[in-house]
């Protein structure tokens, strides 16, 4: 059966409560019309972008695995300053693993923390009857010195919708260039799982 799915954004939520009643995972839902399970190829023309343009963007790849590589577009959307997208590395239909829509919050950790709250607010409305977790995740790639506070939304499928700032270490912001950030995140389970299990092991 034909599932609408439901449109996240980072303060307004525009959502239909009988969609939800049908949703089963994470795919059910959409961050400024894309989403997980989605290829990456179908939202190039938006933003005059080439399949070439992909191949030679710069990649993020976790310390333990190459099997899946992370890839940052700036293109400012909605409430949204920048995406990122989890890929499997070798999959010529680029279908997105995981879907991020980033807020900047420069050295701003209190104010990415408010609007957090908002967000984690409206969405204990939509996801009442979903299991929620709160907990923080150290970065192990500068020794833990960058933290996540993570407030995540988990289906039975174990895909996951999940809101959290990243609070990255001077080291990060200097190398890599990366903001303190407010993310809302849409996950599949095989994702989550390699991220838990084999990205940083």
């Amino acid at each position: 059966m034909f599932v609408m799915r439901l449109f996240l954004s980072v303060i307004i939520l525009i959502f239909s409560f009988q969609s939800w009643s049908k949703a089963d995972d994470a795919r059910d839902f959409e961050i400024e019309r894309m989403s997980v399970g989605d290829s990456l190829l179908n939202y190039l023309e938006k933003w005059n972008m080439t399949e070439q343009q992909i191949i030679d963007s710069k990649k993020f790849y976790y310390p333990a695995s190459k099997k899946f590589y992370g890839l940052k577009v700036n293109i400012k959307s909605g409430d949204y300053d920048n995406f990122g997208f989890l890929l499997k590395s070798n999959d010529k239909d680029y279908i997105i693993y995981i879907l991020r829509g980033k807020k900047d919050f420069p050295n701003n950790l209190t104010s990415c923390k408010k609007y957090k709250k908002k967000i984690v607010q409206q969405f204990e409305t939509i996801f009442k009857d979903l299991k929620k977790d709160n907990y923080t995740h150290n970065y192990r790639f500068d020794n833990g010195d960058s933290i996540s506070h993570i407030t995540s939304f988990k289906f039975e499928d174990n895909s996951a919708v999940r809101v959290y700032c990243d609070d990255w270490s001077p080291i990060v912001q200097e190398e890599r260039g990366w903001n303190d950030q407010l993310v809302v995140e849409i996950s599949l389970s095989e994702a989550l799982d390699w991220i838990n299990n084999e990205a940083y092991n």
